[in-house]
């Protein structure tokens, strides 16, 4: 664990459980490792905007919708700092285990209403052996965050299976027999 981290929770007296647990890189692997859901997963995603950095706070199964963010942002383009960056602006802190506490490092944190919709979150805790647990409504408190609605979960985004293609109906309102079955009438 981050020793700013340790730090920050202690003068704040935090409510967290520290969880020891194999590597893992991805935020889906860190939910896995920590026997935790992806909804309940905090992925942390810095991004530069015209003022600086902010750190955009999702759910590990999520996705970010830019435009989204953008607007809830509301100061123009943005997009993903490099890892450059990233290590300069979060000393200390393991390139993909930034945990979500902007405060901690002076940046903005704006998070998805689905992560703090979850009754406990588990998030990376500075590096890739480590995680802690704690409510969300803990979690809200100790950050301040800007909060809405700019994640699109993983499958929208990448859909695993194509769409089937939508049947057309046949003139008088019939649906085409399918093969290997049959058509069931239903709304237009």
């Amino acid at each position: 664990m981050l020793r700013r981290l340790e730090d920050f929770l202690g003068a704040r007296g935090a409510h967290y459980e520290l969880i020891a647990h194999k590597e893992s890189v991805t935020a889906q692997e860190g939910a896995a490792a920590t026997h935790v859901s992806g909804w309940s997963w905090a992925k942390v995603v810095i991004v530069k905007e015209r003022e600086g950095y902010a750190m955009a706070v999702l759910p590990a199964c999520c996705a970010i919708d830019t435009n989204r963010l953008k607007g809830l942002i509301g100061l123009g383009e943005i997009e993903l700092a490099s890892i450059d960056e990233i290590r300069k602006t979060f000393p200390g802190c393991e390139v993909g285990a930034v945990p979500p506490f902007g405060r901690l490092f002076g940046v903005p944190t704006v998070v998805e209403e689905a992560l703090v919709d979850q009754r406990d979150i588990a998030m990376p805790a500075g590096d890739h052996h480590s995680a802690i647990r704690m409510r969300a409504t803990e979690y809200l408190r100790l950050t301040e965050p800007r909060r809405g609605q700019f994640a699109v979960h993983e499958r929208e985004t990448f859909p695993v299976h194509p769409k089937p293609r939508a049947r057309v109906r046949k003139p008088g309102g019939e649906l085409p027999r399918v093969r290997g079955g049959t058509a069931r009438r239903g709304r237009p």
